[in-house]
């Protein structure tokens, strides 16, 4: 009687683990096919191009990707001889939806430092985003290039799978990390 109790809680433990076990990997199965869903569509460095395709040139100063109305996007800025160029791009198609342009009044020329190009040797947006999840993993959600104390440095926000943010700076020529801060 006794060795038969054991054998139906030996057998009834053993279902039970494989049951977790089986709901575990759906459950990975689903995040990961959700975090697949929700970053379909062209890539950071396919929109960057496209805008630069719009301007003819110019250098990057934020890139992000946005989600209005359902819809998910790309937000591009980008100067261009005393231009500023704002684009809206289609995450899941490429398309430009939306295209701005104003003359950069001296306010934004002054932070921008309009007079120096970022140097031929500097990361490209999407180095620096593989730089920055060497660090964090997760999703980017914004990338933004600014000339900080003389450098140009890719300031990138990550999402991570417990939806914290973290956001990685990183010295755009060197790709050296100068600071990891995240948020609670």
């Amino acid at each position: 009687m006794m060795k038969r109790m054991n054998l139906v809680l030996a057998g009834t433990v053993l279902i039970s683990g494989l049951a977790l076990g089986g709901y575990a990997l759906s459950s990975d199965a689903v995040l990961a096919n959700e975090k697949a869903e929700n970053q379909s569509g062209i890539t950071y460095k396919e929109a960057e191009e496209i805008a630069i395709r719009e301007t003819g040139g110019g250098h990057i100063l934020q890139l992000e990707r946005d989600r209005d109305d359902g819809e998910d996007h790309y937000e591009v800025e980008i100067h261009k001889d005393g231009q500023e160029y704002e684009f809206d791009i289609a995450a899941d198609t490429g398309e430009v939806k939306q295209r701005k342009s104003e003359r950069i009044d001296d306010e934004d020329n002054d932070d921008d430092d309009e007079g120096s190009k970022l140097p031929a040797d500097a990361l490209s947006t999407d180095e620096a985003i593989k730089r920055a999840l060497e660090e964090v993993d997760g999703t980017v959600s914004e990338v933004e290039l600014d000339k900080e104390d003389g450098q140009y440095v890719y300031e990138i926000e990550v999402e991570t799978s417990k939806n914290d943010e973290t956001t990685i700076d990183i010295a755009a020529v060197s790709g050296e990390v100068l600071e990891v801060e995240m948020d609670d």
